[in-house]
């Protein structure tokens, strides 16, 4: 199938994202690359049928062995240990590689929050322009529009914040403060 030109708006981006993921990737240390790659290769389901088949194997050629010749006679105390150790090992592992994971998500928040102020900021230009040119034009009717008025206003960050808290704080269950006061505004 032949590759679909897109937009070059939607082209630009496509690349200003692969360059925030490129950036996050080219910060990373040795060490976090070396845990991105372990953990690449432990999530996949093989790892796991490879950690099940190797301690079945272990148990039964410690079983089938005789008993002066098993090194690691059941209930399997080697075994048991290098399991704990290795579940040990993966959680710190999932956490550090989850930490650095959570430093990506956390500068794309920041980001999409800067670039909804952006466009609340350019939509309300946008529409005091449109405003503006109702009243300009001669042959459409002018009329007062309050709703508009309003857009025409950018929205104070810092009372919508004080406010969503106050929410929050007012909230009698977990998750419910938000259902709330979006449905006492209409």
């Amino acid at each position: 199938m032949p590759k679909e030109e897109l937009a070059p708006h939607v082209e630009q981006t496509v690349q200003a994202v692969e360059k925030l993921h490129l950036e996050h990737h080219k910060a990373a240390s040795f060490v976090d690359r070396v845990l991105d790659g372990i953990r690449a290769v432990i999530s996949r389901p093989a790892f796991l049928g490879l950690v099940l088949g190797g301690t079945l194997a272990w148990m039964f050629v410690n079983v089938m062995l005789p008993i002066h010749r098993q090194l690691d006679p059941p209930p399997f105390v080697y075994l048991s240990l290098a399991l704990a150790l290795a579940a040990f090992c993966i959680a710190v592992l999932i956490l550090s590689t989850q930490w650095r994971a959570d430093r990506l998500a956390e500068h794309r928040e920041k980001l999409i929050l800067q670039l909804a102020f952006v466009s609340e900021q350019k939509s309300a230009k946008l529409i005091a322009l449109v405003e503006e040119l109702r009243r300009d034009l001669p042959h459409v009717r002018d009329r007062v529009d309050p709703e508009a008025q309003q857009m025409t206003e950018t929205v104070n960050v810092s009372a919508v914040s004080q406010a969503l808290k106050g929410a929050e704080a007012a909230a009698p269950g977990p998750g419910s403060g938000t259902a709330d006061v979006v449905h006492s505004a209409d």
